[in-house]
Parts: structure tokens; C-alpha cells; sequence
């Protein structure tokens, strides 16, 4: 059996030429000069094609499901993208700086081994997120084979559960959307490009056009003005904080893995400006389009009932106004589609795919990754998070709890514990000669004070998952300001732990003085064990603790 195994093993290895050792292949190296042509053009249509979706759509309309007014859900929704492209802005910095991923940079913080823990649940986060993206395209591939065939209701009866938050029908959708997404998987993304550029730019052409219809067929500004907040003053306050964190949640996994796309750009100064701008415009456009359309929508077509999925709402185009409803439910469903194969993959193909690969890098390139990916999304049964707004919202909330604090961990190492600086040979070396192999491989200060900032969220998040258990309304109210104090939490007890148990990162490590690497290509500082002696004479240089 261990023979057949080890066979297996063997067969499946990438190619020598994309592989080097247990710590590198082709996709997680630094990114060679040739291949840093990112601007501020390329983060524009970045941000746009990330953001300009129906998720993002769904997190402002899911704001109207929960009782809020559309100006407050507009707030709500200005107020997070604020915070989320500035923490953004300060994650992507070292990327830019030093051409690495988020898996390597994840090696500077939490040791070679300790990176493990945040890429798994990067990796966790774009199965689930590749699978909620997939039934969201899915139902849109049922609205327009619907448009064809209105009756395709009858033609495919539902055979599943109602509990099972999907129907036959559109399950078949799902499967089909996850097929042509393999399709575009097998291309690598610079491959796809044009079609990016050019689904961003549709996409948003469109959200407008159906905002001027749902305004122009309804009561306008009119029957928006007229909703009424439908809880008390106080809780009304703490919704929209926990809002606010659910805004900041839907995009926190594109914020954790910055590094991945700011690692192609020319200078770390074309990362700044031209994301925060490219971030608040494209997530507050799609998301107060959302808001509007499902206030001046609810009456109309959801007689009272908040339309929060656009899929239904187009059904209830298709219902109401004939053949020229089928019509327009039918290109608006092919635009959302084409919308959603672009986040899919750039947002949880590539970066996912980029994190199985940084995990078993002798086996796993960023292709397999992906094709990994698609398979494990069907798992967490996706389509029991878009059962109701408030489902989808408690969802996207979750995320922050665990993800804020690791991205506060990523800044604070950057900026203040490393002062800017990554011994780049280390971040491939497997073993103590390693600068950052801290203790067995873990750094345990950085485990502590994620752990310890994860904590307080906790009570809340376990009552918001399961709302029978009682907890105190504090817990709640803590869990309300989850990413934030989680960010800020982490920050300061990992800086708290340097300063009480010190660990020195020395300017010039003992590794970079055995490569002499003055003036060489970041790629060559990988040399497949040449230089192993000369590396193995510092070792008793490195502080490990």
C-alpha cells in the first residue's frame, strides 16, 4: 500500500521547472521585474471587477430585509467601505514593497510552520465564498432559461426540501455555472484579462440601467421615502454597527490576501491612492445601487417584502410584464453571470488556488489549486447561507470575527515589528537557519495575541450562529464591532508581546550574507540547496525563541 502511495506521489509532482523544494514553486516565488507592470489603470479595474457583483449588491439590499431605512443602509454602507479600503490600503503596502503573496508574507508573522493556520483559513474562506459566488450565477442561469421558458417551473419540479434553501431547478443552474467556470480556470488570469476589463465596465453600465428602471417603473424617490425604520432607536444604532461590519466582512478575505495582486505592481506608491479611490467608488456604487432598487422595488414586486435577491426579483419581472419582462430578466441574468465567473475567479480562484499551492507546493500549482478549490466549494452546502438577508448578512459578519485580527497581526508586523523589512532568503528556508522560524517553526507571540483578540467576539458569534443559546446583550454589542476591535485588539498585544519578550530581526540576516545579495534578482535568492553548507555555518546565529 505505501508503494502504491508513494507511486501516486510521484505521478502527480508538478514538473521539475515548476517546483524547487518543500517551500517554493513557480506561482508563490517572488515576482520577477518582467512581470511587475501593475499601475493605477490595473488597480481601477481590479477594485471594479472585485466589487461591481451581486454579493456586493446582496449586502446593501440585505440591509433593507433587516428594517433599515434606505438612507440608513446607505450610510451603513459608506461608513464600512471607508474603513475597508483604508485597511486595504495598509495591507497591500508590503506587497507592493517586496513582489511576495500572502502565503510568503504570512511566514514573516506567523512563523514558516505557523503560516499554515492563516492560508488554511484563506484557503476555507474561498471554498465557501467560490460556492455562495456559484449558487448566486446559478440562479441567474435558471432566470434565463426561465425567459425561454416560463414554465420551466413545471417542466422541472421541485424535488428538495424546502429547508434545503435551493431548488431543483436551481441547483441544475448551479451545476451549469460550475462547469463554465472550470472552463475559465483552465486559463491563467493575465490570459483572461481583456474579458475583465470588459465585464467591469458592463457590469456597472448595468447596475445603473436597472436602477433607472426601478425608479422610473415604481414610485421613484417617492415609495423610497416612505419606508420607516422598524426597530427601536437603540437597537437600530447597533445594527447598523454590526452593518457596518458585515460590509466590512463581504470583502475582508480580498483584504487579507492583498499581497496576492499588489505584488505585480510597479512602484508601492501606485497601490495607495488608486485603490482607496478604486475601492469606495465601485463598493458604494453596487451596494447603494442595491439599496435603492430593493426600496423602490418592495411594494411593487415584493408587495411589502424586501426583493433582497436579485434573482427574484427578475422573476417577478418575468411574471408581470410578458414577453418584454422575459427579455429584459433574460440580458440583465447574462450580465450578472458574466459578473460573477469574473469575482470567482479573480477573488476565490486565484487567490485560493495560490494558497493550496503555498501548502503543498511540490504537488499543487495555482491550476490545481483552483480545480481543488471548485470541488471542495459544494461542502459547506452554500446555498443555506442566501436562504434570507439576514442569513446572508450573519455570514458575511462571521468572517470578521477571525479575519480582523489577522489582518491587524499582517500591519503591525510590516509597519512597526519588522520596520519594513523582509530577509527574503529566510521566507523560503524551512529550518532554524531561518530568521523566521521563531520557535519550531511557530511564532507563538503572534498565536497569542490573534487568540486572545478573537476571544472577546466569541459569545457573539456563537448566539449569532445559534440564536437559542442565551448570551448577555454586552456579548452581542462586542460582537457588533467584531472586525474593528479585532484589528485593533491584535495589533496592540502583538506589539505588547515584542516589547515584553523580544525577538531581534537583525538588518541583514545570516542567510542574506551567505548569498551575498547585493543587487541580485529576488528569484535567485532560491537556489535549491547550492549554497545549504554555507547557510548551515550561521545558524548558530539566528535567534530562535
Amino acid at each position: 500500500m505505501a508503494t502504491v502511495l508513494r507511486k501516486l506521489l510521484r505521478r502527480i509532482e508538478l514538473p521539475e521547472e515548476e517546483q524547487t523544494d518543500r517551500w517554493s514553486n513557480e506561482d508563490i516565488r517572488p515576482v520577477p521585474p518582467e512581470r511587475q507592470t501593475w499601475g493605477t489603470l490595473q488597480y481601477f479595474e481590479l477594485w471594479f471587477l472585485v466589487n461591481m457583483n451581486m454579493s456586493k449588491y446582496q449586502t446593501g439590499s440585505a440591509l433593507i430585509a433587516t428594517g433599515m431605512t434606505y438612507w440608513q443602509a446607505i450610510i451603513v454602507i459608506i461608513v464600512g467601505n471607508f474603513l475597508a479600503a483604508c485597511f486595504a490600503v495598509l495591507n497591500s503596502i508590503s506587497g507592493a514593497q517586496s513582489h511576495i503573496g500572502f502565503p510568503v508574507v504570512s511566514r514573516s508573522v506567523w512563523g514558516m510552520w505557523g503560516s499554515f493556520f492563516p492560508i488554511l483559513n484563506r484557503t476555507l474562506l474561498s471554498v465557501v465564498w467560490f460556492g455562495v459566488q456559484a449558487v448566486i450565477g446559478g440562479r441567474m442561469i435558471y432566470v434565463c432559461l426561465r425567459s425561454i421558458w416560463i414554465d420551466l417551473d413545471d417542466r422541472i419540479p421541485n424535488t428538495l426540501p424546502v429547508s434545503t434553501g435551493i431548488t431543483t431547478g436551481e441547483f441544475m443552474g448551479y451545476v451549469l455555472f460550475n462547469l463554465a467556470c472550470c472552463v475559465f480556470m483552465w486559463f491563467r488570469p493575465h490570459q483572461l484579462r481583456p474579458y475583465f476589463h470588459g465585464a467591469s465596465v458592463l457590469v456597472c453600465l448595468t447596475l445603473f440601467i436597472l436602477l433607472g428602471w426601478a425608479l422610473g417603473t415604481s414610485e421613484g424617490w417617492g415609495e423610497i421615502g416612505r419606508s420607516q425604520a422598524t426597530t427601536s432607536s437603540t437597537e437600530l444604532g447597533w445594527n447598523m454597527c454590526a452593518g457596518i461590519m458585515s460590509v466590512i466582512g463581504s470583502i475582508s478575505a480580498g483584504i487579507l490576501n492583498q499581497n496576492d495582486f499588489t505584488r505585480f505592481a510597479k512602484r508601492p506608491s501606485q497601490v495607495t491612492w488608486s485603490q482607496g479611490i478604486s475601492f469606495l467608488l465601485a463598493g458604494n456604487i453596487a451596494a447603494i445601487v442595491g439599496v435603492l432598487v430593493t426600496a423602490a422595488t418592495q411594494e411593487q414586486y415584493g408587495k411589502g417584502t424586501a426583493l433582497w435577491d436579485p434573482s427574484k426579483l427578475f422573476r417577478a419581472i418575468q411574471d408581470e410584464h410578458g414577453s418584454g419582462g422575459r427579455a429584459a430578466a433574460f440580458f440583465l441574468a447574462i450580465v450578472m453571470i458574466v459578473s460573477q465567473l469574473s469575482i470567482n475567479v479573480v477573488g476565490n480562484v486565484l487567490a485560493g488556488g495560490l494558497d493550496v499551492a503555498a501548502m503543498f507546493p511540490k504537488f499543487i500549482n495555482l491550476r490545481r489549486g483552483a480545480y481543488v478549490i471548485a470541488a471542495l466549494s459544494v461542502l459547506p452546502n452554500p446555498w443555506q447561507q442566501l436562504v434570507n438577508g439576514t442569513t446572508f448578512l450573519a455570514v458575511l459578519s462571521a468572517y470578521a470575527v477571525f479575519l480582523g485580527p489577522m489582518i491587524g497581526l499582517l500591519c503591525v508586523h510590516f509597519f512597526v515589528i519588522q520596520r519594513r523589512r523582509f530577509h527574503m532568503p529566510d521566507l523560503y528556508e524551512g529550518s532554524r537557519r531561518s530568521v523566521y522560524w521563531y520557535a519550531y517553526g511557530v511564532n507563538w507571540r503572534t498565536v497569542a495575541a490573534w487568540a486572545l483578540a478573537v476571544i472577546p467576539s466569541m459569545p457573539g458569534f456563537v448566539h449569532r450562529a445559534n440564536a437559542a443559546l442565551p448570551v448577555p446583550v454586552g456579548a452581542t454589542r462586542v460582537y457588533s464591532l467584531s472586525f474593528v476591535l479585532g484589528f485593533l485588539l491584535s495589533g496592540v498585544l502583538a506589539y505588547i508581546f515584542q516589547v515584553v519578550f523580544p525577538f531581534t530581526y537583525p538588518e541583514v540576516s545570516p542567510m542574506e550574507e551567505a548569498e551575498e545579495l547585493e543587487g541580485v534578482d529576488p528569484n535567485k535568492i532560491l537556489d535549491n540547496g547550492e549554497n545549504d553548507a554555507k547557510k548551515a555555518a550561521y545558524t548558530d546565529n539566528v535567534t530562535s525563541v
